[in-house]
């Protein structure tokens, strides 16, 4: 059996702690400080040949309107919760989709709330894929109760988002085997 996570980039994907809603900076940002905070952040999804985000990312956000935009020049803590789950679930679906999905939260959930679980669920599924003993991640509950269904996605949406880094591994660790090839 070939241990994918024996890769560094696997190793930094365990150690993912996304911040929750209490521990994103009190004091809004302007838009170099957001980039470089969220770069920072976010440097354990995505290889080092990867963008992140840019500030033309983000306007195109704002355009489009998946993001509010900044009041003065300066993005909130909302502003960042936001942008931390559009540049995490970017690598597996499309904008509209994640808009779609970001509105369902909050229209169900208070952001707070909202975001605190979707990074507990995200830390969660790669745990459960990238641990010493890989197993699936969490199951959808499939509920009845308020607010199930909208959990349900999370779940869902986050397991897509570990299955996907999951392939991106071991892309990496078979890189890593081939002769002249190096793993990032």
């Amino acid at each position: 059996m070939r241990d994918v996570s024996a890769t560094p980039y696997a190793q930094r994907l365990l150690e993912l702690h996304l911040p929750r809603y209490e521990e994103i900076p009190r004091i809004d940002l302007y838009m170099d400080q957001l980039v470089g905070y969220l770069e920072e952040t976010l440097a354990p999804l995505y290889q080092p040949h990867e963008k992140i985000i840019t500030r033309s990312m983000v306007n195109n956000y704002v355009k489009q309107g998946v993001l509010a935009g900044a009041a003065g020049k300066k993005y909130s803590r909302s502003h960042v919760a936001y942008l931390v789950v559009i540049c995490t679930l970017k690598q597996t679906f499309s904008l509209s989709e994640i808009d779609l999905l970001i509105r369902r939260q909050i229209a169900t959930f208070d952001t707070r709330v909202a975001y605190d679980y979707y990074c507990d669920a995200l830390e969660a599924a790669v745990r459960a894929l990238f641990g010493p003993v890989p197993s699936n991640p969490r199951g959808l509950a499939s509920g009845e109760e308020a607010g199930d269904f909208e959990r349900d996605l999370v779940l869902a949406s986050t397991a897509a988002v570990a299955y996907t880094l999951y392939i991106k591994a071991s892309v990496a660790f078979v890189q890593a085997e081939a002769p002249g090839r190096t793993a990032t």
